[in-house]
């Protein structure tokens, strides 16, 4: 009898502890852990680990500090997003950055070359099996079923707390190694709230029971131990709830003149680009689709408004697509939730430029740490190499609407940073500043002081068109050095 005909005794010889699942972890393999790695997966593989030689593992935003000890012997790496977390494990040399892209993240192995190095061991969530015996991996996908489709071995933990989504999420249990069932309980919000009562701070319990009701109860899965001792302001970014400043509403005014109806607009997860949905910049226009890699907060209820109804899209005509719903607010989970005008895709797939920018007029907006006055865009360092986080999905997103023939790139950034005493425009970057996107790739930039347009623009008027968009306090000495570097401008 098939799998898919006797799929239920097929999970039952799949299905292992904690403890005899990561005995499919050996020396010298390499284990992939995604964004939001399940607690019990990660201290399991931490146990396994320290009675192996050496073990290799790979995360994205990582945020388990113990497996970043002495303890596990191997090469530590960190994918696409470094997170607040483990920032310090990077800057101590004890991690590494890997420098991919979602585009490309999969070619080397998929082309068979011989220097790909796929992970051996995915660890993983997943769903409780439907009646047809598929599992899926919720709104925070990301590249889990990429990996799922490549790694030789997956050891997925089933999670009940897990919404219904739609799109390309299913795996048959089949083709999972391994299912951990029965660890993970649906999350219990009257035991979150009672630790938050006796265990948080006193100055903090307010806020923090305020957050609580405000998250969805899929935010609340994901730190449901941590909810009384996880950084408040670290909580309201992961869920959505950071306040609209007043620079952030500045630089909202201005995406409003230039966006079209029509556009299919795509918005990165940074600040502030993801604070754009509910700083409005979006609420004059019609008809708008959606093609991006992440949620922001308000992204669901511009559906609901009918602004964001995809119906002049090229592809996916009718659907809101993404890799994750990560960044989202509680509200607007509860609108994804089981709503098939939103749909998941592997990201290698979906944020390949050649596929998105066939989109109609292509949008992206992403944010940056600085430019400089050639339109250089830093997005993940500063001070000249100190990383404060990866690539994401910027170079992806960037690229898709430089190359869409009516897209258009939008870089955002605040004028200032370290309450207004630096400029993020900058006549140079720093040695050894990380450059994101270089700039014959770089379009149009945007701060709460105007709109530079860089796009057929030489070295000198890039300089005039950024300087007039810096923070007024700062155009002086931007434009005496722009003069000694480039010679004499129009301003």
């Amino acid at each position: 009898m098939s799998v898919h005909a006797n799929w239920r005794e097929e999970y039952e010889r799949r299905r292992k502890s904690v403890s005899e699942a990561m005995e499919l972890v050996k020396e010298g393999d390499l284990v992939y852990l995604p964004v939001l790695s399940p607690g019990a997966l990660a201290m399991g593989f931490y146990e396994r680990a320290k009675t192996l030689g050496r073990v290799d593992f790979r995360m994205l935003a990582p945020r388990e500090p113990y497996l970043y000890g002495p303890e596990i012997r191997g090469e530590k790496e960190i994918e696409l997003f470094i997170g607040d977390g483990l920032r310090p494990a990077h800057d101590a040399h004890i991690a590494t950055y890997l420098p991919n892209t979602f585009m490309l993240g999969m070619k080397a192995f998929d082309a068979g070359r011989p220097e790909a190095r796929m992970p051996d061991v995915l660890l993983t969530q997943c769903s409780e099996p439907n009646e047809r015996g598929y599992v899926h991996f919720g709104p925070h996908m990301w590249s889990r079923k990429a990996y799922a489709r490549r790694c030789k071995t997956t050891v997925a933990i089933v999670d009940p707390n897990i919404s219904q989504v739609y799109g390309d999420v299913w795996m048959h249990v089949s083709e999972i190694t391994a299912f951990v069932d029965g660890v993970i309980k649906p999350v219990d919000l009257a035991g979150v709230r009672q630790r938050i009562e006796t265990l948080a701070p006193e100055a903090e319990r307010g806020e923090r029971l305020s957050l609580l009701g405000r998250a969805s109860p899929d935010q609340v899965a994901l730190v449901e131990d941590l909810f009384h001792a996880m950084p408040v302001g670290l909580m309201q970014q992961a869920f959505g709830l950071s306040e609209v400043d007043p620079a952030a509403q500045g630089i909202a005014d201005n995406i409003r003149q230039i966006i079209r109806d029509g556009d299919t607009i795509q918005v990165g997860v940074g600040q502030p680009s993801s604070l754009m949905f509910k700083a409005g910049a979006f609420d004059d226009a019609k008809h708008l689709g959606l093609h991006t890699e992440l949620g922001s907060p308000g992204l669901a209820k511009l559906w609901q408004r009918g602004i964001l109804d995809n119906s002049l899209k090229t592809i996916h005509r009718g659907k809101s697509v993404a890799v994750a719903w990560t960044g989202c607010d509680g509200e607007d989970l509860n609108l994804i939730r089981n709503n098939p005008a939103f749909e998941l895709y592997d990201p290698d797939f979906l944020l390949h430029p050649a596929y998105m920018s066939q989109n109609r007029n292509m949008t992206s907006i992403n944010s940056a740490v600085a430019v400089d006055l050639l339109g250089q865009v830093a997005s993940e360092d500063r001070f000249g190499g100190h990383m404060v986080n990866g690539t994401g999905g910027q170079p992806d997103t960037h690229m898709a609407a430089a190359l869409c023939p009516g897209g258009r790139a939008i870089t955002v950034m605040r004028a200032t940073a370290l309450e207004g005493t630096l400029s993020k425009v900058v006549a140079q970057h720093e040695k050894g500043t990380l450059v994101t996107i270089p700039r014959y790739l770089t379009d149009t930039v945007v701060t709460e002081f105007g709109i530079a347009r860089l796009l057929d623009k030489n070295h000198r008027q890039r300089a005039e068109e950024l300087i007039s968009i810096a923070h007024p306090d700062f155009r002086a000495e931007l434009r005496k050095e722009a003069q000694d570097l480039w010679g004499s401008l129009n301003i």
